[in-house]
Protein backbone atom coordinates (compact mmCIF):
# COMPACT_ATOMS: atom_id res chain seq x y z
CA UNK A 1 0.00 0.00 0.00
CA UNK A 2 2.58 2.14 0.55
CA UNK A 3 4.57 1.75 -2.64
CA UNK A 4 1.00 2.81 -4.32
CA UNK A 5 0.31 6.10 -2.54
CA UNK A 6 4.12 6.92 -3.44
CA UNK A 7 3.85 5.86 -7.01
CA UNK A 8 0.65 8.22 -7.04
CA UNK A 9 2.37 10.92 -5.50
CA UNK A 10 5.34 11.37 -8.14
CA UNK A 11 3.02 12.27 -11.25
CA UNK A 12 1.27 14.80 -9.20
CA UNK A 13 4.26 16.47 -7.85
CA UNK A 14 5.84 16.25 -11.26
CA UNK A 15 2.83 18.31 -12.63
CA UNK A 16 2.92 20.81 -10.20
CA UNK A 17 6.56 21.66 -10.48
CA UNK A 18 6.04 22.43 -14.82
CA UNK A 19 2.64 24.55 -13.64
CA UNK A 20 5.49 26.56 -11.39
CA UNK A 21 8.13 26.96 -14.15
CA UNK A 22 5.20 27.66 -16.86
CA UNK A 23 3.85 30.47 -14.30
CA UNK A 24 7.59 31.95 -13.90
CA UNK A 25 8.13 32.88 -17.63
CA UNK A 26 4.46 33.91 -17.82
CA UNK A 27 5.57 36.62 -15.23
CA UNK A 28 8.61 37.59 -16.56
CA UNK A 29 7.25 38.16 -19.63
CA UNK A 30 4.47 40.58 -18.32
CA UNK A 31 7.20 42.67 -16.38
CA UNK A 32 8.79 43.12 -19.36
CA UNK A 33 6.64 43.87 -22.20
CA UNK A 34 3.57 46.17 -21.69
CA UNK A 35 2.43 50.21 -22.00
CA UNK A 36 4.68 50.71 -18.84
CA UNK A 37 7.12 47.89 -19.07
CA UNK A 38 10.75 47.94 -20.05
CA UNK A 39 9.77 47.72 -23.65
CA UNK A 40 6.58 48.14 -26.28
CA UNK A 41 5.87 48.65 -29.51
CA UNK A 42 2.19 49.18 -31.44
CA UNK A 43 1.33 50.98 -34.93
CA UNK A 44 -0.39 53.84 -35.05
CA UNK A 45 -1.48 56.07 -38.15
CA UNK A 46 -1.55 60.48 -37.94
CA UNK A 47 -2.81 63.45 -40.40
CA UNK A 48 -1.78 66.35 -40.08
CA UNK A 49 -2.42 70.02 -41.51
CA UNK A 50 0.45 72.16 -43.28
CA UNK A 51 0.87 75.33 -41.55
CA UNK A 52 3.16 78.38 -41.20
CA UNK A 53 4.54 81.06 -43.85
CA UNK A 54 5.20 80.35 -47.24
CA UNK A 55 7.59 82.75 -49.02
CA UNK A 56 6.58 84.73 -51.87
CA UNK A 57 5.93 83.06 -55.13
CA UNK A 58 5.61 79.48 -53.05
CA UNK A 59 1.71 79.98 -51.67
CA UNK A 60 -0.48 76.79 -50.95
CA UNK A 61 -4.13 76.85 -50.48
CA UNK A 62 -4.37 75.49 -46.79
CA UNK A 63 -6.69 73.27 -45.04
CA UNK A 64 -7.47 69.62 -46.03
CA UNK A 65 -5.84 70.19 -49.64
CA UNK A 66 -2.21 70.51 -47.79
CA UNK A 67 -2.28 67.82 -45.64
CA UNK A 68 0.14 64.86 -44.85
CA UNK A 69 -1.26 61.38 -44.26
CA UNK A 70 1.15 58.87 -42.19
CA UNK A 71 1.42 55.68 -40.31
CA UNK A 72 4.25 53.33 -39.07
CA UNK A 73 5.34 51.30 -36.31
CA UNK A 74 6.90 52.55 -32.69
CA UNK A 75 9.45 50.66 -30.00
CA UNK A 76 9.75 52.43 -27.22
CA UNK A 77 12.63 51.49 -24.38
CA UNK A 78 11.31 52.83 -20.85
CA UNK A 79 14.72 53.57 -18.85
CA UNK A 80 12.72 54.67 -15.70
CA UNK A 81 9.11 55.71 -14.71
CA UNK A 82 9.48 59.38 -15.74
CA UNK A 83 12.38 58.89 -18.59
CA UNK A 84 11.08 56.38 -22.53
CA UNK A 85 13.22 56.52 -25.71
CA UNK A 86 10.89 56.15 -29.04
CA UNK A 87 12.59 54.59 -32.46
CA UNK A 88 9.99 54.89 -35.03
CA UNK A 89 9.87 53.84 -38.75
CA UNK A 90 7.00 54.48 -41.14
CA UNK A 91 5.80 56.21 -44.54
CA UNK A 92 3.55 59.42 -44.89
CA UNK A 93 2.24 61.24 -47.81
CA UNK A 94 2.45 64.93 -47.88
CA UNK A 95 0.40 66.93 -50.60
CA UNK A 96 0.80 70.73 -50.95
CA UNK A 97 -2.26 72.67 -52.98
CA UNK A 98 -0.74 74.90 -54.85
CA UNK A 99 -2.43 78.49 -54.78
CA UNK A 100 -2.65 80.03 -58.07
CA UNK A 101 -2.24 84.00 -57.92
CA UNK A 102 0.23 86.21 -59.71
CA UNK A 103 2.91 86.10 -57.53
CA UNK A 104 3.32 82.26 -58.09
CA UNK A 105 6.88 80.48 -59.15
CA UNK A 106 7.05 77.28 -58.19
CA UNK A 107 6.99 75.02 -60.14
CA UNK A 108 5.72 77.58 -62.96
CA UNK A 109 4.28 80.70 -63.27
CA UNK A 110 1.41 79.07 -65.09
CA UNK A 111 -1.83 79.32 -64.00
CA UNK A 112 -4.40 76.61 -63.42
CA UNK A 113 -7.55 75.59 -62.00
CA UNK A 114 -6.01 73.40 -59.54
CA UNK A 115 -2.30 72.39 -59.12
CA UNK A 116 -0.28 70.00 -56.39
CA UNK A 117 2.78 68.86 -55.71
CA UNK A 118 3.12 64.75 -53.81
CA UNK A 119 5.43 63.24 -52.11
CA UNK A 120 5.62 59.59 -50.95
CA UNK A 121 8.59 59.85 -47.93
CA UNK A 122 9.71 56.38 -46.26
CA UNK A 123 11.06 58.02 -42.75
CA UNK A 124 12.49 57.49 -39.17
CA UNK A 125 12.07 58.85 -36.52
CA UNK A 126 13.49 58.74 -32.31
CA UNK A 127 12.18 60.54 -29.42
CA UNK A 128 12.74 61.12 -26.01
CA UNK A 129 9.82 60.49 -23.68
CA UNK A 130 8.98 62.58 -20.40
CA UNK A 131 6.40 60.93 -18.55
CA UNK A 132 4.47 62.45 -16.08
CA UNK A 133 1.66 61.85 -13.36
CA UNK A 134 0.72 58.54 -12.04
CA UNK A 135 -0.54 55.60 -14.59
CA UNK A 136 0.08 52.01 -13.34
CA UNK A 137 0.37 49.84 -16.77
CA UNK A 138 -0.71 52.48 -19.19
CA UNK A 139 0.98 54.43 -21.42
CA UNK A 140 -0.15 57.76 -19.42
CA UNK A 141 0.64 60.97 -20.17
CA UNK A 142 3.75 62.23 -21.95
CA UNK A 143 5.53 64.88 -24.24
CA UNK A 144 7.94 63.92 -26.44
CA UNK A 145 10.97 65.86 -28.22
CA UNK A 146 11.23 64.27 -32.10
CA UNK A 147 14.02 64.12 -34.50
CA UNK A 148 14.08 62.42 -37.58
CA UNK A 149 14.40 62.12 -41.01
CA UNK A 150 13.53 60.37 -44.43
CA UNK A 151 13.61 59.54 -48.25
CA UNK A 152 11.46 61.06 -50.71
CA UNK A 153 10.33 57.32 -52.16
CA UNK A 154 8.02 59.47 -55.22
CA UNK A 155 7.38 62.40 -56.20
CA UNK A 156 4.35 64.14 -58.70
CA UNK A 157 3.06 67.27 -60.33
CA UNK A 158 -0.43 67.39 -61.12
CA UNK A 159 -2.58 70.34 -62.64
CA UNK A 160 -6.26 70.27 -63.78
CA UNK A 161 -6.96 73.06 -66.75
CA UNK A 162 -10.18 74.50 -68.18
CA UNK A 163 -11.73 72.19 -70.51
CA UNK A 164 -12.65 73.16 -73.99
CA UNK A 165 -15.87 72.83 -74.88
CA UNK A 166 -17.61 69.36 -74.73
CA UNK A 167 -14.42 67.83 -72.54
CA UNK A 168 -14.76 66.87 -69.63
CA UNK A 169 -11.72 67.32 -67.71
CA UNK A 170 -7.91 68.70 -68.66
CA UNK A 171 -5.45 67.08 -65.95
CA UNK A 172 -1.72 66.12 -66.15
CA UNK A 173 0.43 64.41 -63.95
CA UNK A 174 4.23 64.15 -63.96
CA UNK A 175 6.50 62.28 -61.88
CA UNK A 176 10.28 61.96 -60.75
CA UNK A 177 10.74 65.22 -60.23
CA UNK A 178 14.51 66.34 -60.00
CA UNK A 179 13.45 69.51 -57.91
CA UNK A 180 12.72 68.03 -54.87
CA UNK A 181 14.93 67.07 -52.44
CA UNK A 182 15.26 63.19 -52.00
CA UNK A 183 16.57 63.44 -48.00
CA UNK A 184 15.29 65.53 -45.66
CA UNK A 185 15.77 66.44 -41.64
CA UNK A 186 13.16 67.88 -38.98
CA UNK A 187 12.59 68.54 -35.61
CA UNK A 188 9.15 68.50 -33.35
CA UNK A 189 7.03 67.68 -30.46
CA UNK A 190 4.20 65.50 -29.16
CA UNK A 191 1.83 65.61 -26.36
CA UNK A 192 -0.18 62.70 -25.80
CA UNK A 193 -2.65 61.09 -23.17
CA UNK A 194 -2.37 56.92 -23.86
CA UNK A 195 -3.32 56.25 -27.36
CA UNK A 196 -4.01 59.90 -28.36
CA UNK A 197 -1.72 62.80 -29.14
CA UNK A 198 -1.01 66.28 -30.74
CA UNK A 199 1.80 66.53 -32.58
CA UNK A 200 4.00 69.51 -34.34
CA UNK A 201 6.68 68.80 -36.47
CA UNK A 202 9.43 71.52 -38.12
CA UNK A 203 11.23 70.43 -41.71
CA UNK A 204 15.21 71.76 -41.26
CA UNK A 205 15.69 70.77 -44.71
CA UNK A 206 14.43 72.60 -47.95
CA UNK A 207 11.98 70.90 -49.99
CA UNK A 208 13.99 71.95 -52.74
CA UNK A 209 16.63 69.96 -53.79
CA UNK A 210 20.45 71.99 -54.01
CA UNK A 211 20.02 73.14 -57.63
CA UNK A 212 16.92 75.13 -56.76
CA UNK A 213 18.10 76.85 -53.58
CA UNK A 214 16.84 80.10 -54.87
CA UNK A 215 12.91 79.18 -55.16
CA UNK A 216 10.95 80.30 -52.38
CA UNK A 217 10.22 78.16 -49.62
CA UNK A 218 6.91 76.20 -49.21
CA UNK A 219 5.43 75.68 -45.39
CA UNK A 220 7.66 74.22 -42.99
CA UNK A 221 5.34 73.11 -39.84
CA UNK A 222 2.62 70.04 -40.05
CA UNK A 223 0.13 70.11 -36.98
CA UNK A 224 -2.34 67.10 -36.51
CA UNK A 225 -3.45 64.34 -34.51
CA UNK A 226 -1.95 60.52 -33.79
CA UNK A 227 -3.72 58.18 -33.12
CA UNK A 228 -1.56 54.68 -31.57
CA UNK A 229 -3.31 51.12 -32.44
CA UNK A 230 -2.88 49.11 -29.12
Amino acid sequence: MLLGLLAGALPAARAQQVLVQANVADDTVKTTFGPNRRYFGHAYFGYGLLAGPARAGAAVRYGLGSAELRGGGRLKFRFSQALAFNADLGYTYQRYNLAQNGQKLVPSPSLHREESLALHQLYSELSLRLNYGRRGNAVGRYFDLLAGGGWVAATSHSTEDEPAPGIGSVETTEHGLPYLRRWWGGVGGRVGVDRYALTARYRLSSVFGPGYAAWPELPRWTLGVEVGLF
